[in-house]
């Protein structure tokens, strides 16, 4: 098992966040400039195929790029707030739902950032036969999620394999 976390926009694979998905095997982060490099998920496809990545979480705008990434290599996947339904900057990438076989995406209440109800409606009028999927609302989290939030999802994604 070996997962690949694709951080937000203007972010990082910050440390904290990447110990507590290594605490369930390997993980790695690539630094990625959204704003500079559109064609971020060409990179990360190709990092997939060659470091045998087995999940993906990622997080608003990494979260995007995790979604469409796990349904074209049918990979589970962990998404915090992730940027569906709109984005503020433009990404190159493929739209094809080939199935990931497991989806929890972490929506907060309090987002200000990326539209929780907008994202909602995005994953509702997606055909998910294929997919286990589950949406979870956090009232009190806005865009940002705290390691604690963070810790305890990951943790409850990796055990429910």
């Amino acid at each position: 098992m070996k997962t690949l976390y694709i951080h937000g926009l203007d972010s990082s694979p910050k440390p904290d966040k990447m110990a507590v998905i290594r605490k369930h095997g390997p993980a790695e982060g690539l630094h990625l400039d959204y704003r500079a490099d559109n064609t971020a998920f060409y990179r990360l496809d190709e990092y997939i195929n060659t470091h045998c990545i087995t999940h993906i979480v990622g997080s608003s705008m990494g979260g995007f790029l995790g979604f469409w990434l796990a349904e074209k290599h049918q990979l589970p996947c962990l998404l915090f707030n992730p940027a569906l339904a709109e984005r503020s900057v433009s990404m190159e990438y493929q739209q094809q739902l080939n199935g990931c076989p497991r989806r929890l995406v972490v929506l907060g209440a309090k987002d200000d950032v990326v539209n929780p109800q907008q994202t909602t409606e995005f994953l509702t009028d997606l055909d998910t036969t294929a997919t286990h999927q589950r949406v979870v609302w956090c009232n009190n989290l806005a865009h940002q999620i705290d390691t604690n939030t963070f810790t305890e999802f990951v943790n409850y994604f990796f055990n429910q394999q």
